[in-house]
C-alpha cells in the first residue's frame, strides 16, 4: 500500500483533511452560540416601563374540546358552561387568551352527544369577544381518528 505497482520506490503521500474540517465546524459552531450569551451578559440596560401594551399580530388559535355533559376542556382543564357562573369563568379566560391580539379562531372540538346550547354558547363567547373566525372540527365519516383539522368554518 501507497507504494506504485511499476516497482518504483516513491512513496506516496496524501493528507486526509476531514478530520480537520470536522474540528474547525465544531469549534464555529460552538463559537456561534456562545457568542450572543457572553455579550447578554455584559450589556446592562435598565429598560423603560411602559402604560401601553404592543398588540400581538401573530393569530392565536383557542382549541376547546367540549364533552356531552357540557364541560369544556381547555388546556386540559375542565371548565363547567352549564351555568351562568361557568359561562363568565369561560368567557373571562376567552377573553385572557385572545387579549392583544388582532387575529384570533376558536376551534371547537365537540362530542357528537353533546346539546347543542353548549355550542352556541362558545359560540356567543367567541362572538363577545370579538373572534372572527369559529371551526368546528369533524372527522372523517369512515374514519376512526380525527382527519387532519378538518373544520367548518362560521359565517357571519
Amino acid at each position: 500500500m501507497g507504494m506504485p505497482s511499476n516497482g518504483n520506490k516513491k512513496l506516496l503521500v496524501d493528507i486526509n483533511i476531514t478530520p480537520f474540517t470536522d474540528v474547525v465546524l465544531v469549534l464555529l459552531i460552538i463559537f456561534m452560540v456562545a457568542t450572543p450569551l457572553i455579550y447578554q451578559n455584559t450589556i446592562k440596560i435598565n429598560l423603560p416601563a411602559s402604560k401601553t401594551r404592543e398588540v400581538d399580530e401573530r393569530p392565536r388559535k383557542i382549541t376547546v374540546m367540549l364533552d356531552k355533559d357540557g364541560v369544556a376542556y381547555v388546556n386540559n382543564k375542565p371548565y363547567a358552561i352549564t351555568n351562568e357562573d361557568g359561562i363568565e369563568v369561560m368567557q373571562n379566560l376567552v377573553h385572557g387568551l385572545v387579549a392583544g391580539t388582532t387575529e384570533s379562531s376558536l376551534i371547537i372540538k365537540g362530542d357528537k352527544d353533546t346539546r347543542y346550547d353548549y355550542i352556541v354558547t362558545l359560540v356567543d363567547i367567541a362572538k363577545q369577544e370579538k373572534i372572527k373566525r369559529v371551526l368546528l372540527e369533524t372527522k372523517a365519516a369512515n374514519a376512526a381518528k380525527p382527519a387532519i383539522p378538518v373544520a367548518t368554518e362560521k359565517t357571519n
